[in-house]
């Protein structure tokens, strides 16, 4: 029997969030040490937050993004190849 889930467990949303730091953080060659200083949290926060062990508050997102110089919009939206016609 499957446990409910919780209020607090990571959406689908989380999981997406999580892939799309950790492909701009390897094509910017970035390590999870390096990208965790310039957010300031530590590197185990961020392999928690690509694992979507931990849910991303939108200060640290908003962090994270800027240290990537990635737009934040684009952690939200879909793929073209991923929608549904």
């Amino acid at each position: 029997m499957k446990k409910p889930l919780s209020p607090r467990s990571a959406k689908k949303v989380d999981v997406v969030i999580g892939r799309r730091i950790r492909e701009a953080r390897v094509a910017k060659k970035l390590s999870q040490a390096d990208l965790g200083q310039a957010a300031g949290v530590s590197f185990q926060q961020i392999q928690k937050y690509e694992k979507a062990a931990n849910r991303i508050s939108a200060s640290t997102l908003f962090a994270i993004c800027q240290a990537l110089e990635t737009p934040i919009e684009g952690m939200f939206s879909e793929p073209a190849t991923a929608r549904k016609r």
